[in-house]
This record gives structure tokens, sequence and C-alpha cells, in this order.
């Protein structure tokens, strides 16, 4: 049966949401390996890094439907992935120990692969010439989740994705901050942690109290899957200050169907 909106939406949300000037150098970012971030051309809004190694080691990994096993097929050889979003075109950036270019991708170096569209890719490799990344600002918000998280997520608040249906959700959410973070650590559960840095005192209440309506209205949605209500119904939300963080904990079987990975 088809999964009531909100909670569909709660799935994206949870799956997707995942010190700082322009003249800081490359030393603070190590949680994000430097030749990677070189990659990054200035427009990016969002970045998602997954550090393939461990993924694959997961619990989560294994109840991965074939469609999505096969979509990470040919990046057997990589060890780590990249995405980077300009509000129009994904960017891949890839480490690994390639024996030749995955299907698609570029070789700026024998173990760094892009892919994307032909303007991605030149934006890419132009950046990587100098050596450094385009966009310091939000790879330092990256580096706070980065090095002790198997996936992550950093946007860019106050812009508007092209997004539409239940996805559009996160573009209310993104008005609300200056950025937000999502870090999931995998082990034998699953934890996701949500942060969004709030644009004002007011902005940072509002916020608190849409993202506590939101899992509500998803958990409501959910009743005919218990196990999966009171998954959302265990969804923290705190506000401290300016910072509002949400953090669930579930089994991989539970996050996967919250994903959308599984069938429910």
């Amino acid at each position: 049966m088809r999964q009531a909106s909100p909670f569909r939406a709660a799935a994206l949300a949870l799956a997707l949401i995942a010190p700082w000037s322009a003249c800081r150098t490359l030393g603070p970012h190590a949680a994000v390996d430097p030749d990677i971030a070189s990659c990054i051309p200035p427009d990016t809004l969002a970045l998602a890094g997954v550090n393939l190694e461990q993924f694959r080691a997961s619990a989560l990994y294994q109840k991965l439907p074939p469609g999505a096993s096969a979509f990470l097929a040919p990046l057997r050889d990589a060890s780590y992935l990249l995405l980077a979003y300009n509000g129009k075109d994904v960017l891949a950036v890839a480490r690994g120990a390639f024996r030749e270019p995955p299907a698609g991708a570029v070789l700026l170096a024998k173990d760094l692969a892009v892919s994307g569209s032909a303007q991605a890719v030149r934006a890419a490799t132009a950046q990587h010439k100098t050596g450094r990344t385009g966009v310091p600002w939000l790879l330092s918000h990256a580096a706070e989740v980065a090095g002790a998280s198997q996936v992550w997520v950093v946007a860019q608040g106050g812009v508007t994705f092209p997004l539409s249906g239940d996805a559009a959700n996160l573009n209310k959410f993104l008005s609300l901050v200056d950025y937000a973070s999502v870090a999931i650590h995998l082990d034998s559960g699953v934890r996701i942690d949500v942060l969004g840095a709030g644009r004002t005192p007011e902005s940072a209440e509002h916020l608190e109290e849409n993202l506590r309506a939101f899992f509500s209205l998803a958990a409501a949605g959910a009743q005919r899957d218990r196990a999966l209500a009171d998954v959302l119904h265990s969804v923290q939300v705190q506000r401290d200050g300016l910072t509002v963080r949400a953090g669930i904990a579930a089994s991989p079987e539970e996050i996967a169907k919250l994903a959308g990975l599984a069938a429910p």
C-alpha cells in the first residue's frame, strides 16, 4: 500500500537533510580529502559524502534492493564518493584505485574520477587545477560531520531547490537556516543526527516547532506499520540558542523502509 504523504516526506528528510571564512586554507578540512575537496566548484549549494568502504561493510548495505546495488556497481573500485549540487547539476567525485575510469567518468588523477554533465566536469577540472576548494565555508561545515560518520550531507540555507511533491518540504526547512547538516552513523544499527543553524532566534524556534509537527504528522501517517510509527515518535528534537538538532536511532531494516529502500 502506498505510504501516507507525511510518512514518505519524513523518509526523504531523514535520508537527505545530511568557523567560516573564504580565506581559510584546506588545513582544517582534513575530514574531507583535500584532493576531492579541490574539485568542488564555487557555485555548489549542497554536498553529500559516502565512505564507500565503511558503507559496504555496514548492515544497512545488506538491506539494499538489487536496483540500488546495481547503481553502485560502477563504483566498485571507489573507496569514497562525494556529490556536489548547484541547484541544477550534480557532480560526482570519487576516490579509488581505478584500473580504468568508471563508466561515464573522467580521471583527473589515477585515483580521482569525476562525472556529471559536461559543464559540471569542466568546472570540476578547472577548480582542481587551482589546488583548493571553491566552497571553503560549506566545506568547513562538512568537516564537522564527515569525520565521524559514514554518510553525511551539508546544504546551504536560504536557497530554494527545484523540488516538488514531498521533497519540497526541504525548502521550507532550509529557508529558516544558514545551513543544515545530516550525519549518518552505521554499525549494527543506524543513528541519524540532523542539525539546523537558525538565522535568528525566531527562525530557530520556528524550525523546532515545524520539525516537531512534521514528525508527529509522519508518525500518524505510518500507523499501519507500528514499528515505523514508533521510530518516528522516537525522534528527539532539541533547540539550543540558534541550533536545532534532531536525532533518531533505529535498526537497518527500519531505516531502509523509511528511506524507501525496502518495501513496507
